[in-house]
């Protein structure tokens, strides 16, 4: 298993019953999560706005100091890995945000925004070493060479989140957690993206995580599902099984908000055949 997940609880100071003196007390946000991910495996983390799916996917990666349980990567216990230690892993798991706007610093070009990894972990030696690599990840979440000189604010939603996913890659990674990254983009616009990631996954043996609230998406391109509520897995299988027989009445619950409750799997491909033929 790439990541083994025991009991994992995770808490934050609540600021709002702050003490005058001392510490302010801690509010726990998940509460004993299990959770296993496979090498170039696809699995889905749902639940409402709040239910701790963030949380999580930031725990995974130790953004977020575990308080409790246990996370193993590749067999090994990372819980409370110092810093040092977790520095040569974190090659190995990156993460795609939600905001493709902040996430991307609005003073450096794509090109500078792709290099960075490289450069910073010693994998290129020279300018044009870097600039080849930047080419290299260009080409490969399909955006033409002449976006290395363009910044942010030039870019479109989907555009943005290109980056995000080729900056994810520009270190080989073992994992990529995908936080909410179509949320807010135009259907045929998600399709692009989910395709692309999806196509990324099973042609470099890569783990995606993908955190989402919306199950259409899920259902369209996970292997397998877990439902958070309030912090705590209430039902995890194959998606399939999940979406045919939801055992849990929270997962039922979210199963009927779903705006067309008979999903086509094949949709985030249909779309960008459609697009292609008016193309024609």
């Amino acid at each position: 298993m790439l990541f083994e997940v025991e009991g994992l609880r995770v808490a934050f100071p609540d600021r709002s019953r702050n003490k005058l003196f001392g510490a302010p007390p801690m509010i726990e946000v998940l509460h004993g999560v299990d959770l296993a991910v496979g090498s170039g495996e696809s699995v889905a983390i749902v639940g409402e706005s709040g239910s701790g799916k963030s949380t999580l996917a930031r725990a995974l990666l130790r953004l977020n100091e575990p308080s409790g349980g246990v996370i193993r990567f590749e067999g090994r216990d990372i819980t409370h890995l110092a810093e040092s230690g977790l520095r040569p892993l974190r090659r190995k798991m990156q993460i795609i945000f939600q905001d493709s706007q902040s996430a991307l610093n609005p003073r450096l070009s794509v090109g500078a925004i792709l290099a960075e990894p490289s450069i910073c972990n010693g994998l290129v030696r020279n300018a044009r070493e870097a600039r080849e690599r930047v080419m290299e990840l260009l080409d490969l979440v399909g955006l033409s060479p002449d976006f290395y000189d363009r910044f942010a604010h030039q870019l479109s939603g989907g555009q943005r989140q290109r980056v995000g996913i080729g900056r994810a890659l520009a270190l080989d990674p073992s994992v990529i957690v995908a936080d909410e990254i179509v949320s807010g983009l135009d259907v045929s616009v998600q399709a692009q993206i989910l395709r692309l990631l999806d196509d990324l996954r099973r042609s470099r043996g890569l783990a995606l995580v993908l955190i989402s609230h919306d199950l259409s998406v899920v259902r369209a391109t996970c292997e397998r599902v877990v439902v958070l509520r309030q912090g705590a897995v209430v039902e995890a299988g194959p998606t399939a099984d999940v979406f045919a027989d939801p055992r849990n009445a929270y997962t039922r619950r979210l199963l009927r908000a779903i705006p067309l409750p008979v999903v086509d799997p094949e949709w985030i491909h249909r779309v960008q055949l459609d697009e292609d033929a008016e193309a024609a």
